[in-house]
């Protein structure tokens, strides 16, 4: 079967999703919606798409698409997915993060359940190839069992955050914590719809005594010779018989023990996230016939941001917190409250 897809939102990201459907033959991208009149005609031109809105319920009403990407700011997710469900799409393909708060998250996880939609969250890196490499050196035990775990990115924790948190949660195997501390200083963000603190130092502690410190913060040590602010992103894993590592646009390897040198491959962004892009669309289609998950799937992503969440919470109370605990649906004003005393 052959998919139809919209996109809702015509900004700089949404041109990847464009571009990912290149040797995408599973959907069909038919129609943009954007408010901005010039935006919306320049991107259509620019990608042969000639059905193009202002109106997102006119595009659905016309077009009827099979799934809807939202590439928009964080704080446009429910009304658009609701109107898609009455509308009869299937699938949402939605920009991270998935909600700014945890009262967003559990109207979106409560609509999910209330239309059958299938959501898939854009930390599209579980689809890059090195990243899918790394987690079978790990999953194999090639560097023993994971003791530690250091995870820098610069961004605030709910720009770049996401993808850095998914990204733990795909090489640990999807477990959640169990537990984390947090500490936290200033906020920013609000000019582009990402209100969280500047920086942040978690500590994640997860089942089987696993430690993983993960680092975001503009002063951050993140990928060494690195300029562009965006691919600081990096992972070190330290195991009982080696180490691994993924750097965004440098390397990935690991060292196993007793080998005399290590498994070193390069990375490159430019490489890999069109191609990233195209492999996660793809995913769609195959889980709406049925055959697969898709691996950024709505549980999983608000897995991740419920740990983001209880990061928020131990930063507010100075404590450890238990991730089972409930965190207070208002949980960034009060911290961002604090923050600012």
């Amino acid at each position: 079967m052959i998919y139809k897809s919209a996109i809702l939102g015509c900004g700089p990201r949404a041109e990847i999703h464009m571009q990912a459907y290149e040797g995408v033959d599973e959907i069909r991208l038919s129609a943009l919606c954007d408010m901005n009149r010039g935006r919306l005609d320049a991107c259509g031109a620019r990608y042969g798409i000639l059905s193009r809105y202002e109106s997102l319920e006119e595009m659905l009403d016309r077009e009827r698409p099979d799934i809807l990407h939202i590439v928009t700011p964080p704080a446009i997710r429910e009304e658009p997915m609701l109107l898609a469900a009455q509308a009869g799409v299937r699938g949402i393909i939605v920009e991270k993060p998935i909600a700014l708060d945890p009262a967003q998250a559990g109207a979106i996880r409560y609509i999910a359940e209330r239309t059958g939609l299938k959501i898939a969250v854009n930390t599209q890196r579980r689809y890059f190839s090195t990243c899918r490499l790394l987690k079978q050196v790990l999953d194999e035990g090639l560097i023993g069992d994971i003791q530690w775990v250091r995870a820098v990115t610069k961004g605030n924790i709910l720009s770049m955050g996401p993808h850095m948190v998914d990204l733990l949660l795909f090489f640990l195997g999807d477990i959640s914590p169990a537990g984390v501390w947090a500490t936290a200083s200033g906020m920013n963000g609000h000019d582009y719809g990402h209100p969280a603190p500047a920086d942040m130092l978690i500590r994640y502690i997860f089942p089987g005594g696993i430690t993983a410190y993960c680092e975001d913060a503009a002063g951050a040590v993140g990928t060494i010779g690195e300029d562009d602010f965006w691919q600081h992103l990096e992972f070190d894993f330290w195991g009982s018989r080696g180490r691994a590592w993924w750097r965004q646009n440098s390397d990935w390897g690991y060292h196993a023990e007793g080998t005399a040198v290590p498994v070193v491959k390069p990375t490159s962004w430019a490489e890999s996230d069109v191609p990233g892009q195209r492999e996660f669309t793809r995913a769609m289609a195959a889980w709406l016939d049925g055959d697969a998950v898709h691996l950024n799937n709505l549980d999983t992503a608000l897995q991740g941001f419920e740990a983001i969440m209880g990061a928020f919470l131990s930063a507010y109370t100075g404590h450890v917190v238990d991730l089972s605990a409930m965190v207070p649906e208002d949980i960034v004003k009060k911290l961002e409250e604090r923050l600012e005393r």
